[in-house]
């Protein structure tokens, strides 16, 4: 019975198209449900994920002061004598898109916290709408409107929504810019598509820094293609420029900013150095060693407090109070680090690859009924994916839904690792192959027939 009733869905996705977007339009409002119960129960934790200094960064954009901070981060030496109400300077470690949009947000008439709210539900909606298109396109609108469905549920996407945080912006440009580029792969080669594409790849790395790695990806694919598929190879190179130039197009601005104010003309940020310091490092050890135990909190605790205070002292020695000038020595205490303990190296690079696949990200953090549930749910979404992956292993063009997994774990060794960072590489691509999966198993099961039609088929003329 209902396997009948599914497959009854599953044909009116098919061929009813109201009966369609009325069934997604009800997922997405009913998706808002725990996102505004989060709102709630978790009010605290909105501007958790570096919240705090995103929506500083937009004040101060409102206030005309550009791209400034009002005060200095935990790994900044301040200038000696400073006054803490004169701190403004000039932000060197966020990408502009997520605080230009918070900018926007104080021009409404409107709490900005509320506003900020209802902007990132607004955002989530159009997640999953980006999912459902994704889908779509792959294996049809009843696999589309299933990986909506799963996405729009799904912990993570619900958690980062109740977060002023850039994931799920970062999410939509991927999922776009991917989706984009799919009817290249059917010998579609759309300029318009191909322009849209670009632009996507050049705000995703405007998002976060970390979407740079598709850019050197999508040059690849382009020089493969040029030389495997001699026929169209006139047009792969139209297509190729033209990306290109849209990702120039949108990323050009910041990259003359950069120059004007780092001396490096670079579109992404000047963050990287002190993360990978701070990922090669005792608290990066410290956060693998104790995981999941009681040690946990008071032991990274101490090894950060112990690591900043004693770094900003030698950059206030020397006299280094701007994140450019800082950078090369993070830069070295990094390979420093590296070289005097390859052991920790080599095991924290092991754990980071597993913590790729955990559900939890701290076990000692959560109640047990929430570990249990989150345990549940990945275990049932881990089998709909793999089923997924199986069905969709001769489409080649599904293929790509792999690719930013593996980006994001490939990311993972050489930096801290936490879920947040694998949430946008991971939930859009995972759902659309699980909501495959599930639509192919009931595919698998046939359909019964009533007893009085099984009889009248038996009989013979």
């Amino acid at each position: 019975m209902l396997n009948r009733l599914l497959r009854n869905v599953f044909f009116l996705l098919e061929n009813n198209q109201v009966f369609l977007w009325s069934l997604l339009a009800a997922v997405i409002l009913l998706g808002m449900v725990p996102r505004i119960w989060g709102f709630q129960k978790y009010s605290g934790e909105f501007y958790a994920n570096d919240g705090v200094e995103y929506r500083d960064i937009a004040e101060q954009l409102y206030k005309g002061n550009g791209f400034s901070i009002s005060y200095c981060r935990w790994y900044e030496a301040s200038p000696p004598g400073m006054d803490p109400s004169h701190l403004l300077h000039t932000d060197l470690s966020r990408p502009p898109l997520f605080p230009l949009l918070g900018c926007l947000l104080f021009y409404l008439p409107f709490d900005w916290t509320l506003s900020a709210k209802i902007a990132c539900l607004l955002l989530s909606a159009a997640c999953s709408a980006a999912v459902f298109l994704l889908g779509k396109e792959l294996f049809g609108k009843t696999t589309g409107f299933l990986a909506a469905l799963i996405y729009t549920f799904y912990p993570y996407s619900v958690y980062y929504t109740v977060c002023w945080s850039s994931e799920n912006l970062f999410l939509l440009f991927l999922v776009l810019g991917l989706l984009f580029l799919l009817p290249a792969l059917r010998g579609d080669f759309s300029l318009k598509h191909v322009f849209a594409s670009g632009l996507c790849w050049g705000l995703l790395v405007l998002t976060r820094p970390q979407g740079f790695i598709f850019i050197p990806i999508l040059a690849a694919a382009a020089v493969i293609a040029f030389f495997l598929r001699r026929d169209d190879r006139r047009r792969i190179f139209r297509i190729s420029i033209c990306c290109g130039f849209a990702m120039l197009l949108v990323l050009a601005p910041w990259m003359i900013r950069n120059y004007r104010v780092g001396g490096v003309p670079t579109p992404l940020t000047f963050f990287g150095p002190y993360s990978f310091c701070l990922a090669s490092s005792e608290i990066g050890y410290a956060s693998y060693k104790y995981l999941d135990s009681p040690e946990y909190a008071p032991k990274t605790d101490a090894e950060w407090e112990r690591f900043h205070r004693e770094k900003k002292r030698i950059l206030a020695e020397r006299g280094l109070f701007t994140l450019t000038g800082a950078n090369p020595c993070w830069k070295q205490w990094a390979w420093e680090y590296i070289r005097e303990n390859p052991g920790k190296m080599v095991y924290m690079a092991f754990f980071r690859i597993l913590h790729w696949f955990r559900a939890c990200p701290n076990l000692i953090i959560l109640p047990d009924s929430v570990i249990f549930l989150l345990r549940s749910y990945f275990t049932v979404f881990l089998f709909l994916l793999l089923s997924g992956l199986w069905f969709a292993r001769r489409n080649l063009r599904s293929l790509c839904l792999l690719v930013p997994p593996l980006c994001g774990l490939a990311m993972a060794v050489p930096f801290l690792m936490v879920l947040r960072f694998r949430y946008p590489f991971f939930a859009p691509f995972a759902s659309v192959l699980a909501a495959y999966g599930f639509y192919r198993l009931v595919q698998l099961f046939p359909e019964k027939k009533s007893a009085k039609a099984s009889l009248k088929n038996t009989q013979n003329p």
